[in-house]
C-alpha cells in the first residue's frame, strides 16, 4: 500500500457518485442522535465514520489506517468535504 496522506481521498475518487451518497447516507444513520450536539461534534463523528468506512473497505483497521496517514484528522475531515460536495 502507497503511505500517502491522500488514501481516504483516493478511496473515494474511485468510488461512483452513488456510492459516495450511499456512504454519506450510511454515516448519518450511524451517528448518535445526542440533542445539543455541537456542529464540530457532528463533523467529528461523521469523519470518524468515513475513516473507518475506509479502513474497512482497505481490509484495514483504524489504526492500521491512521499509521498510513501523515495528517489523520485532516485527511479524515478533507475526505468528508469530498463527499459532501459531491453529494450536494
Amino acid at each position: 500500500m502507497h503511505t500517502s496522506k491522500s488514501v481516504i481521498r483516493s478511496w473515494l475518487q474511485d468510488k461512483s457518485n452513488a456510492a459516495r451518497s450511499q456512504l454519506l447516507t450510511e454515516l448519518g444513520q450511524n451517528m448518535s442522535q445526542v440533542e445539543h450536539v455541537p456542529v464540530d461534534g457532528i463533523i467529528e463523528q461523521l469523519a470518524a465514520g468515513l475513516m473507518a468506512a475506509c479502513a474497512n473497505d482497505l481490509e484495514l483497521t483504524p489504526m492500521e489506517l491512521v499509521g498510513l496517514l501523515r495528517a489523520p484528522r485532516t485527511d479524515a475531515l478533507a475526505g468528508l468535504v469530498t463527499v459532501l460536495c459531491n453529494d450536494a
